[in-house]
């Protein structure tokens, strides 16, 4: 295995993970989601930590930033065997390939009842009602295709005979 390009693309795959998280959250959590966390009828506050309680909103805030660099090692190990196929192939295949592993198996299909899911339209209560189910999922599919263009651009080749050094 080579080590330096390993670790390079962890560290790719950890700030990709990091950037497009926060900012599909910063987006749509204001715009779609935040009356399900916090005001009059706070759904999520039922399993879920959220800010409407400070002290255990704590815990959230103190491991965001570990989970997520955490989730990003997660995906680079889990891609990384695949490294030399999806970078020869091309950038629109490589794309639309990390982003279905990502919203297919890693959402829609995951074994988990959460808002959005599959298992999640079939387990939850009622009151996670179909419109809650449809309100998470611009969120889920911004960051999903947004870590995905990330990670497609991060394989591609650097044209030959161009060099970095000089570049201020």
């Amino acid at each position: 295995m080579n080590e330096k390009r390993f670790l390079s693309f962890v560290a790719k795959i950890i700030a990709a993970q990091v950037t497009t998280y926060f900012l599909a959250g910063a987006v749509f959590y204001p715009l779609l989601t935040k009356p399900y966390y916090v005001g009059p009828n706070p759904i999520f506050a039922v399993f879920m930590r959220t800010e409407a309680d400070q002290r255990i909103w704590a815990h959230v805030v103190n491991w965001f930033l570990p989970a997520e660099i955490l989730r990003g090692i997660l995906i680079a190990a889990v891609l990384y065997p695949l490294y030399d196929i999806l970078k020869a192939w091309p950038f629109l295949k490589r794309f639309l390939y990390v982003a279905s592993l990502y919203l297919v198996l890693g959402f829609w299909a995951a074994t988990v009842a959460a808002p959005g899911t599959l298992e999640g339209m079939v387990y939850m209560r009622p009151f996670i009602t179909p419109e809650v189910h449809l309100r998470v999922q611009p969120e889920i599919i911004l960051q999903g295709l947004g870590l995905s263009l990330f990670i497609a651009g991060a394989m591609m080749e650097r044209p030959r005979g161009v060099s970095m050094q000089g570049v201020s």
